[in-house]
């Protein structure tokens, strides 16, 4: 896979040469979504409260839980 630089788009080819996919920096991104009916530029639809309610019924500390399930990952 191999990259080719043209006008702030960057194509991507497969091995035999064919188009496979773009990657499009995130300021033409903004302008582009913002065109075909996206969220205005520079504003997202994301809204984190939606994902935020896992812990909120269980009586923990959040921060000391979090720091917990970090340290499971970086155990010898």
């Amino acid at each position: 896979m191999w990259f080719v630089v043209e006008m702030d788009v960057q194509y991507v080819y497969d091995e035999d040469g064919r188009q496979t996919g773009v990657i499009v920096p995130i300021h033409l991104w903004n302008k582009i979504s913002h065109l075909v009916g996206g969220s205005p530029e520079g504003k997202s639809d994301w809204d984190p409260s939606k994902y935020r309610g896992m812990y909120r019924d269980l009586k923990i500390d959040a921060k000391k839980e979090s720091a917990a399930l970090r340290d499971e990952w970086t155990r010898a």
